[in-house]
């Protein structure tokens, strides 16, 4: 547990000039500052019990980099007043500020945790039509940000995978324009594939519904998928099938013998004979077979 100075030190050191206010008579033990980094992008893990933090137009003036922090609330809550708005961050909630506008975001003294994951600017705002829309907040319920936290914390290997984070972002905080697209192929396919992913259980799922969510074409979503070899059938059934595959594997190990039918069925498939031949397809054996090998392993 580090004391105030040290922690409002490691603030200036990561973050940038920004001025931090301790509780009423706090100055021993208010909280943590954890740094790890991400697709060479730094992410800051903080616990504090202190009264605020400013961003002062001094401030802004003396820092050399410009950055879009992501500010990620784990616990307790935070009051962001930036860009003409002031939010309350919940437990879940997300926020995006910008290093270049002044900003305060309020504790009152009380136990909070966040996460802080610091963008360069240049590289958010490179080719893109509008700035991403900061200062509002991005309830916990929103769709996306399940797909956000796993980008954060995927092994850093990829070497597109920040360009991924900037495109995402940017698809997160948009404003009432037209939404933003990826500004590559590879982003915007895996972008469609995992919103796939999150509509498996739908068994009416769609290429026009995922052109909707995704806001592109079906005849660009096609090209797309042919450009990697594949197609939004093909695609569609080979995540069914790795799901049903997940919950064969995951019963194995608890010892239980599932219902595979009502797995497949769990999975969105529709007819049996379809996803025992998709199965095969994907893994060289039955479903049946599969379970029995992972039960071998177990």
């Amino acid at each position: 547990m580090m004391c105030f100075e040290e922690w409002s030190n490691c603030v200036l050191s990561n973050c940038g000039q920004y001025d931090c206010t301790p509780a009423e008579r706090n100055r021993r033990a208010v909280g943590d500052f954890r740094l790890r980094r991400r697709h060479g992008i730094d992410i800051a893990e903080m616990d504090c019990r202190i009264d605020r933090i400013d961003r002062q137009r001094s401030g802004i003036r003396s820092d050399d980099s410009e950055y879009l922090f992501l500010l990620m609330q784990r616990a307790g809550e935070a009051r962001v007043i930036h860009n003409g708005a002031a939010e309350v961050l919940a437990a879940g909630d997300c926020l995006l500020m910008d290093s270049t506008r002044t900003a305060q975001i309020r504790f009152d003294g009380r136990d909070a945790s966040f996460t802080s994951v610091h963008l360069p600017r240049a590289l958010c705002l490179e080719g893109r039509p509008a700035a991403p829309l900061t200062g509002r907040r991005i309830p916990a319920r929103h769709p996306l940000l399940a797909g956000l936290g796993a980008l954060l914390a995927e092994a850093p290997e990829a070497d597109d995978a920040a360009d991924y984070l900037f495109d995402f972002v940017a698809l997160l905080f948009r404003g009432d324009g037209p939404a933003p697209g990826f500004r590559d192929r590879a982003g915007r396919f895996r972008h469609a594939c995992e919103t796939i992913e999150r509509h498996l259980t739908d068994t009416e799922f769609s290429i026009e519904r995922l052109s909707a969510l995704v806001n592109l074409s079906r005849r660009q979503l096609q090209r797309d998928f042919s450009d990697h070899g594949t197609s939004f059938t093909q695609v569609l059934a080979q995540r069914r099938a790795r799901l049903t595959a997940d919950h064969l594997r995951r019963a194995a190990q608890m010892n239980r013998r599932p219902v595979i039918s009502d797995l497949a069925f769990r999975a969105g498939f529709g007819d049996l004979s379809h996803f025992n031949r998709v199965f095969r397809q994907h893994y060289a054996m039955a479903p049946g077979d599969y379970y029995a090998s992972c039960r071998a392993v177990h």
